[in-house]
């Protein structure tokens, strides 16, 4: 064999592979804060979106940095990823247009990226796979009503797999996840 040359990595590259990275174990183990290296959803976007994929966003910059990508932008409803800077009333009515998958094809369902204030706000308890017994977050900046319509739609395997970010930090909840806002039942 002759020598083989192993290109490094480029910093972005380096960059999309740790925020991937963070990503994945902030779905393995749900309302457990991560660090991504970089700040904001574009940095979460970079290493998710390609080619293949479609995504929606309200926002007109970030729907410019997230072309970069070369994912393609589509409507509500027909996007892969939906990413919202913040998560007020009109923009959770949207977000709950995006596919929750079918029972017989739940990798069909959307994924959803919201702009959120992570430790403070409302109390969410956690329960479900990853979650040990229960975990309470606070998650501020998300319309109230985006919660009872997540518990709705969501019955594993169908549902939105979601990722809270705040900065650099990322909390995620897959749809196996069940979540309930304070006040809950006694």
């Amino acid at each position: 064999m002759g020598n083989v040359f192993a290109a490094a990595p480029t910093a972005e590259e380096r960059a999309a592979h740790q925020a991937f990275d963070a990503l994945m174990h902030a779905l393995a183990r749900p309302g457990e804060p991560r660090r991504l290296p970089a700040s904001g959803l574009a940095a979460a976007g970079a290493c998710l979106l390609d080619l293949e994929v479609r995504f929606f966003t309200p926002d007109v910059a970030l729907a410019r940095c997230l072309a970069h990508t070369g994912a393609r932008l589509a409507p509500p409803e027909d996007a892969d990823y939906l990413f919202f800077l913040n998560a007020d009333a009109d923009a959770m009515a949207t977000a709950t247009k995006a596919r929750p998958g079918t029972p017989l094809y739940p990798d069909r369902a959307a994924t959803l990226l919201l702009g959120t204030e992570l430790g403070r706000g409302p109390r969410l308890r956690l329960s479900g796979p990853g979650v040990p017994g229960r975990r309470e977050i606070r998650v501020g900046g998300v319309a109230p009503s985006f919660w009872q319509e997540r518990a709705r739609l969501c019955r594993y395997p169908v549902g939105w797999d979601l990722f809270l970010i705040d900065g650099d930090t990322v909390v995620g909840l897959p749809r196996s996840t069940h979540v309930e806002a304070a006040p809950w039942p006694t």
